[in-house]
């Protein structure tokens, strides 16, 4: 009877115990002191880094999604266009001796407007005309900031090769660019 209690009372104490380690291990263990800190931006794009990824891929859509009459994917991409020359231009603010933001802002912001008007009106000759004279502004800024050596063009037909994934045609029934259904 003895031992009974004794046992009793290791038994509960060893249930206790093994309660205490379990939340004890529950709890996430502190990284390792070794562990670096996290980067969250190491790769720091240049001008050219960002017109090629944001700047081309955008100008070429825009035309596709022109060409298929899909005029709510063109407004889309002319806005993303825009957004991402704005946003260049606060990144890399100053490129030579160019103020980024006001020189794209002088040159496209009028060629844009155009493109928009034809986008609104789902004009593909007055679209077309303004396209190609939005192209023209990428080049004379090229050429503005010692760059001529670049030059953009419409896009042919095997522009539509660079994005295979993507159906530039119309969806029937879709929203507007920016708007809801």
């Amino acid at each position: 009877m003895k031992y009974r209690h004794l046992l009793g009372f290791l038994l509960a104490g060893a249930v206790a115990l093994s309660g205490s380690l379990v939340v004890a291990t529950a709890a996430p263990a502190p990284p390792p002191a070794s562990t670096p800190p996290l980067v969250i931006l190491d790769f720091k794009p240049g001008f050219d880094d960002m017109m090629t990824m944001l700047i081309q891929p955008r100008h070429i859509k825009l035309w596709l999604a022109g060409q298929q009459r899909n005029w709510t994917l063109a407004a889309f991409q002319l806005n993303e266009l825009r957004s991402s020359l704005v946003r260049i231009g606060q990144t890399i603010p100053k490129y030579q001796a160019f103020n980024v933001e006001a020189t794209t802002g002088s040159i496209f912001q009028p060629k844009m407007q155009a493109v928009a008007g034809a986008i609104a009106r789902q004009d593909i000759a007055a679209f077309n005309t303004a396209y190609g004279q939005l192209t023209g502004a990428c080049n004379d800024c090229h050429a503005g900031m010692n760059h001529e050596f670049l030059v953009v063009k419409v896009p042919d037909a095997t522009a539509a090769a660079l994005y295979p994934n993507q159906d530039f045609r119309p969806v029937a029934g879709a929203a507007p660019a920016g708007g809801r259904r």
